[in-house]
């Protein structure tokens, strides 16, 4: 039996846990910090995580992207600290999904 659901109607995890997964699966011996940003009027929502060191794969980048909804978007550089930019559209919840 074929579902009526697409990817779109899914709920998304809380950003809590997409920082959780982000900073679990990018390997850095310096983490320096990280940021989330919210840009409403386009329903955007992007965590900035700054590092120096640090290692992450392909497999850990489809991992994100398939747990978080979350890619990766940039990558900068300056002395030697990185910034990764993962960034994902926001879903928007009604109320009246929650009615019964």
């Amino acid at each position: 039996m074929k579902s009526n659901y697409h990817i779109d109607q899914l709920m998304q995890i809380e950003i809590d846990e997409c920082v959780y997964w982000i900073l679990h699966t990018v390997v850095s011996s310096d983490l320096l910090k990280y940021n989330h940003v919210t840009v409403r009027e386009e329903n955007l929502e992007f965590i900035v995580v700054e590092a120096k060191n640090y290692c992450i794969d392909l497999t850990g980048l489809t991992k994100i992207e398939k747990i978080t909804g979350m890619k990766l978007l940039q990558m900068k550089s300056f002395n030697g600290v990185s910034q990764l930019w993962f960034g994902r559209k926001m879903k928007l919840v009604y109320p009246s999904q929650f009615s019964a």
